[in-house]
């Protein structure tokens, strides 16, 4: 008897001393783990992976080394209906691209017409939002202008920075590390060098109508009801610390990604779309937005909406 329990307290010593790891990209979305860490949020048993590209992050989910995921809301759809053991839990970022240009008088999309466009990551996400939104506008993209593509965001920044590039689209915070290394932030005395020319998300809301859910978060695998629900309410509280402490934040953000800069992510913050929302109050947006990236590109969500059990709902 005495050995059982002796097994039983190692049994129970040894769980509560696992991490619950979260993996996420340099993205915003990742960022308010940190102060969720910083706070010893979960019993202090968070733990943050960062994952570069989605063969790192397929490798990580093949492996069951994670219990959360921050992912572009289209992989979390394109995993689910590939079968992985993954559901939405809430979408906090709402757009988070924007055009960076030379040209000061570039303000919509049909600005672009007869131009030359710098975009990262060829038939991913960022370019098939472009897609859409030069479709719905009257743009044939192989006519009426040209995109050049990148094989990554860092890649299309230098571009823009080397001027091998006059328009160049970014998400957050590389937009705003880009203009703090051309000195173009906040403004130049006599005129920047980049500009802020307009938010896609702007142009997707004008042009094709709805919104952009960018960036959501997952639960891979199971876990305790109450565990998944202190992780949300710990996610937004921080985010909503994130937000109302750009300079703060920026350096927490900083200390933790060595790629980013504390004045970069600080910068980003008010240009960047923010509001938690639960999967199941985002489904109706989810659809649309999937609807639309599947017209340009189907395999971007595993070629169909993701059913209802994609979508978590608090117990």
């Amino acid at each position: 008897m005495k050995k059982l329990l002796l097994s039983l307290m190692l049994l129970v010593s040894s769980l509560l001393a696992q991490k619950i790891v979260v993996a996420g990209p340099v993205a915003t979305i990742s960022h308010p783990f940190f102060k969720m860490i910083e706070d010893k949020a979960l019993g202090g048993k968070l733990e943050f992976r960062l994952w570069k590209n989605p063969d790192e992050l397929r490798a990580m989910l093949i492996n069951k080394e994670v219990n959360f995921v921050a992912v572009p809301t289209n992989v979390a759809a394109n995993l689910y209906n590939k079968g992985v053991d993954l559901k939405l839990l809430s979408v906090p970022v709402w757009g988070i691209l924007e055009v960076l240009s030379r040209d000061a008088t570039l303000k919509k999309i049909e600005d672009l017409r007869g131009k030359e466009i710098v975009v990262p990551f060829r038939s991913d996400m960022p370019d098939i939002v472009l897609q859409s939104v030069l479709k719905k506008a009257g743009l044939d993209s192989k006519k009426d202008l040209r995109i050049n593509y990148a094989a990554t965001p860092p890649d299309a920044m230098q571009m823009m920075i080397l001027r091998r590039a006059d328009h160049v689209l970014l998400a957050e915070p590389a937009t705003s590390m880009a203009l703090r290394k051309t000195g173009s932030f906040p403004i130049s005395i006599i005129a920047p060098e980049l500009h802020r020319a307009f938010k896609l998300d702007d142009e997707w809301s004008r042009v094709v109508g709805g919104k952009t859910p960018t960036a959501s978060l997952a639960l891979f695998g199971e876990m305790e009801a109450s565990l998944v629900e202190e992780f949300i309410a710990s996610y937004n509280k921080a985010l909503e610390w994130y937000k109302a402490n750009p300079k703060e934040a920026g350096e927490l953000t900083a200390k933790n990604i060595d790629f980013l800069t504390a004045e970069a992510v600080s910068d980003s913050i008010e240009h960047v779309s923010l509001e938690a929302v639960s999967a199941k109050d985002a489904r109706v947006d989810l659809e649309d937005f999937y609807t639309h990236l599947i017209d340009v590109e189907p395999k971007l969500v595993g070629g169909k909406l993701p059913d209802s059990g994609f979508y978590y709902e608090s117990k």
